[in-house]
């Protein structure tokens, strides 16, 4: 009898599976020693790639062995160019706020069982603000690499990074200010200490500015590109909140402080606060949660903010401000802020600015260091500023716009420096720009008092110091040279000083300084690398969407 059709079939189908799985046994094993011989050599493959790339960058640093022991922990699972740079600076930075956190409580070890006299408590409390100060500057570097390269530009890590630096510099500064009084040989023992930790700190952050520089070089086109689109989307903030001081009790508060405490924390909108006119007799500090604060004053000479903290009344030049400005995306307009100490008070600031801040009609008066331009971005315009030592100074990426410049007699012996620039690195994209001003004296300080002084447009307070002038008027006061050596704080071959398009008595610049970092004049393209648009960098962050009129931006 015929064995039936189905089972047949069946049988057939039982050997073909068997035979599917007998293959598949066979395979693998060689399936697997495959596998694993390419996984073997990506694996390889990957430590070579990023050994070549930190190798390159690292080359580029001024300090390369710190820089290769500040990386040697670092993986990154990608062989993308920009992510693994991208990595490789934020592992970079991360390790500098880990030291950071470090060299804090060391500091607080040194000193705490040490007698301290009333200047050095404060000097100490600045360091450590200058500290917390690193730290949060360091974590928002971290946050816009995150967010790179889809919404950001190189320009606001690089200002956070060239901030962070700054703060270390301040507070070794409040130190040697002590020195220089000649308090005793324990005092630059506290110097020294300080300088020795913090000094690894901003060679760190100088590394991590020089990664940037180098991928930055690599691929930078692709992102200035992206750069230019975001800033054709101008964004305004709207004002959320409005409230009154008046000195007379008919507004919501009495005094600035009391408004400014009342403001809402991280707010994403401006909150207004209205100035009535009068006299307010207070230091202002708009402290760092206080962001997008927005005061308004009567008029210049209406609204007045005064204080009279000094150097020599005790109080260091970081915390003898009237107005102290940390809170992010401030904006000023209409108003007065002084500091009355006398020229023989030596530093007496009237404003410090450690934020992205912008100033429109404001007047900032006092003699030695009036204006601390501390540091990230700042745009001064349509404003006054009086002084007579370094009285505009600082590390921020500033722009002075159509602004007044006047001159005070200083103290016996003194000699004006109008400006004290502190830049301490080729890669912070920080400097002073002063555009379409007008440089003369004070009215006090008449022609016959001008002859027993002199006055320069400033001295470089650090190697890489960078100040620009142009387009401005500069007055009779103006002394031939122009600019006059700091060699205590800088090297003159290094400094970039700029005299571009200027005018009047004091512009001449035939008997200028023959300095190797100065520059009697520069292309057009160079210029505009220094007005508003050019210089404060990320301007589609805070600066675009401002309520002020912004001009010569292109």
């Amino acid at each position: 009898m015929e064995p039936r059709r189905d089972t047949i079939t069946n049988t057939l189908h039982f050997y073909k599976k068997l035979h599917k799985i007998i293959q598949l046994i066979l395979i693998l094993p060689f399936a697997a020693i495959l596998f694993a011989l390419l996984f073997r050599n990506s694996s390889n493959q990957q430590p070579l790639i990023l050994h070549s790339f930190i190798n390159k960058a690292c080359s580029e640093t001024f300090y390369t062995s710190l820089c290769h022991s500040t990386l040697s922990n670092i993986n990154v699972s990608s062989n993308n160019f920009t992510i693994t740079y991208f990595k490789i600076i934020e592992f970079a930075i991360n390790r500098t706020s880990e030291h950071v956190k470090g060299t804090r409580s060391r500091i607080l070890t040194h000193f705490k069982n040490q007698e301290l006299n009333l200047q050095e408590k404060n000097a100490l409390q600045d360091c450590m603000e200058m500290l917390d100060q690193t730290t949060y500057e360091l974590q928002q570097a971290i946050e816009n690499l995150q967010s790179f390269p889809l919404q950001r530009s190189y320009g606001n890590i690089k200002t956070l990074l060239s901030a962070a630096m700054t703060n270390e510099n301040t507070c070794i500064n409040g130190f040697l200010d002590l020195e220089e009084l000649d308090l005793g040989t324990s005092r630059k023992g506290h110097r020294e200490h300080l300088q020795n930790l913090l000094t690894p700190i901003s060679r760190m952050i100088s590394n991590s500015l020089a990664l940037i520089k180098h991928v930055e070089n690599k691929n930078g086109q692709e992102i200035v590109k992206k750069s230019r689109i975001a800033l054709g989307h101008r964004r305004t903030r709207k004002a959320r909140g409005y409230v009154t001081v008046s000195s007379d009790g008919k507004g919501n508060y009495t005094s600035i402080g009391e408004a400014i405490e009342m403001a809402p924390r991280m707010s994403m909108s401006i909150y207004v606060i209205k100035i009535k006119a009068g006299i307010y007799k207070e230091n202002v500090l708009i402290p760092r949660e206080k962001i997008n604060v927005m005061l308004i004053g009567d008029g210049m000479n209406s609204t007045i903010i005064t204080g009279s903290r000094n150097f020599a009344d005790g109080y260091s030049t970081f915390a003898s401000a009237t107005m102290t400005v940390v809170g992010d995306k401030f904006l000023a307009r209409d108003l007065t802020i002084r500091n009355t100490a006398g020229p023989g008070k030596h530093q007496a600031v009237a404003l410090r600015v450690t934020s992205n801040a912008a100033f429109y009609r404001c007047e900032i008066i006092s003699h030695q260091d009036t204006l601390y331009a501390h540091s990230l971005r700042q745009l001064y315009h349509d404003c006054s500023i009086q002084g007579t030592v370094d009285f505009i100074f600082g590390n921020a990426a500033a722009v002075f716009q159509n602004c007044t410049i006047l001159v005070r007699k200083p103290n016996p012996g003194q000699r004006n420096m109008i400006t004290a620039q502190g830049r301490e690195d080729p890669n912070q994209n920080t400097g002073i720009c002063l555009q379409n001003c007008t440089i003369e004296a004070a009215p006090e300080f008449n022609l016959t008092e001008r002859g027993n002084f002199s006055t320069y447009l400033g001295r470089p307070w650090r190697n890489y110091s960078r100040t620009v002038v142009m387009n401005s008027y500069l007055g009779d006061l103006i002394h031939p040279r122009g600019w006059y050596e700091w060699d205590k704080y800088s090297t003159l071959d290094t400094v970039e000083y700029i005299e571009y398009m200027n005018y009047g008595p004091g512009a001449d610049t035939r008997r200028r300084i023959s300095w190797a970092g100065y520059k009697k004049n520069c292309s057009e393209d160079m210029a505009r690398q220094f007005r508003v648009q050019g210089f404060l960098h990320g301007a589609d962050d805070w600066l675009e969407s401002t309520v002020f009129p912004i001009f010569g931006t292109s």
